[in-house]
């Protein structure tokens, strides 16, 4: 991968254009993110390991909270029940 696709990637990743529903999917992703880098945290010995978990939770958190940022600004809010029906879903 070159130079210029890295950054036309982050760039996708960051965008203030997202349609509502890629943004919450975006705010989801980063979540399941930080709940992988904790994960591996917990679980792994070796020091360079926890020190890569330790940074991909920070940079998830920050991405995640960037996003949501972004959501505030625009007035997103999901309902109670797509909360549920998320949970749901990840329970089965």
């Amino acid at each position: 991968m070159n130079k210029r696709n890295i950054i036309e990637y982050v760039k996708g990743i960051i965008s203030n254009n997202k349609t509502d529903d890629e943004l919450i999917t975006e705010i989801e992703y980063a979540l399941l993110e930080i709940e992988t880098a904790r994960n591996i945290f917990n679980n792994v010995e070796d020091p360079r390991l926890i020190e890569v978990a330790i940074y991909s939770e920070e940079v998830a958190m920050k991405r995640f909270d960037h996003l949501l940022s972004i959501a505030r600004e625009r007035g997103i809010s999901v309902s109670n029940e797509y909360i549920v029906d998320k949970f749901l879903e990840l329970a089965e």
